[in-house]
């Protein structure tokens, strides 16, 4: 997958969605901008890991071989995951680079498990395992469920670290974690809607004793997203610019630690001028391994 195909894809879906918003009325066109974010989001993302995987993933599998994580650390990966995800060793292999030293928790489904286990082989006594949900689901049922377990004061007492960095499936780690990442109680990339609020997405730090704390004192009520939820909650949190300088989601950012599916918020890369895009897609996509 090269540099020249994801930029021809993404222009190609950007000038689709532009014309039927165009040719829409006004109640329509809100409508057409939410199921374009969506669009973007979904069919965008299999041509990011390709090249991704392209690029880094021999040099990743050589890091991987002899990668053993700790399983009793200050701060630990938190990956949930119910599915068969094609890019689930991947995520793993540069969570190794990017932090050997934390301890890996791997949050899964009866439906996934047999999946992970062999991804692990011969290392799956060095991972916690987590056997959180049962049968398939669909996507707005998922979704419910995960923003449950995400705001269960049981399950971060099975997190036996002070900090904790969550990890999704369009997440990638573009250089690795330093310890200043891990402040505050909660925090993850700002949402260019509301930067004032702690954010969240794909990749979110928690002091794990606080979560325990805030979700004994509160409970979800509401199909609120659990990110949110725990924004409205939480008051220490790094500002800004150093939240948006290590993850990068809705806000760009010039050399971000940590990006979340940026390729849905294409409006922020120069899309229309083909020599910029792909410099910005270039300058993001770059592991510095």
């Amino acid at each position: 997958m090269s540099l020249e195909a994801i930029v021809a894809v993404a222009q190609y879906q950007w000038r689709k969605w532009q014309l039927r918003i165009r040719s829409a009325t006004q109640e329509e066109a809100r409508q057409l901008q939410t199921d374009r974010l969506h669009a973007f989001r979904t069919e965008l993302e299999p041509y990011m890991y390709h090249y991704l995987i392209e690029q880094y993933g021999l040099r990743l599998n050589a890091i991987w071989e002899n990668y053993v994580p700790p399983l009793k650390s200050d701060k630990a990966y938190v990956l949930v995951e119910r599915r068969a995800h094609p890019n689930y060793p991947f995520i793993l292999k540069m969570m190794a680079w990017a932090a050997p030293h934390l301890s890996v928790y791997l949050v899964c489904s009866h439906e996934n498990l047999e999946f992970i286990k062999m991804i692990l082989g011969d290392k799956l006594e060095h991972f916690h395992i987590i056997v959180a949900y049962s049968d398939e689901v669909d996507r707005e049922q998922g979704r419910a469920e995960y923003n449950q377990l995400l705001t269960d004061p049981d399950f971060f007492e099975l997190i036996d670290a002070e900090y904790m960095i969550t990890m999704q499936m369009d997440v990638f780690l573009r250089r690795k974690l330093t310890d200043d990442l891990f402040c505050g109680d909660y925090w993850g990339a700002p949402w260019n809607w509301c930067p004032q609020r702690a954010g969240g997405g794909g990749a979110t730090i928690r002091r794990v004793q606080k979560m325990i704390e805030v979700c004994k004192n509160n409970a979800l009520t509401s199909n609120e997203g659990e990110d949110s939820w725990m924004s409205d909650r939480i008051q220490d949190f790094p500002p800004l610019e150093f939240r948006r300088a290590h993850i990068m989601e809705s806000m760009s950012a010039e050399d971000p630690m940590i990006v979340h599916q940026f390729w849905t918020f294409l409006d922020n890369y120069d899309i229309q001028d083909r020599v910029r895009f792909t410099e910005n897609m270039k300058r993001i996509l770059t592991i510095h391994l």
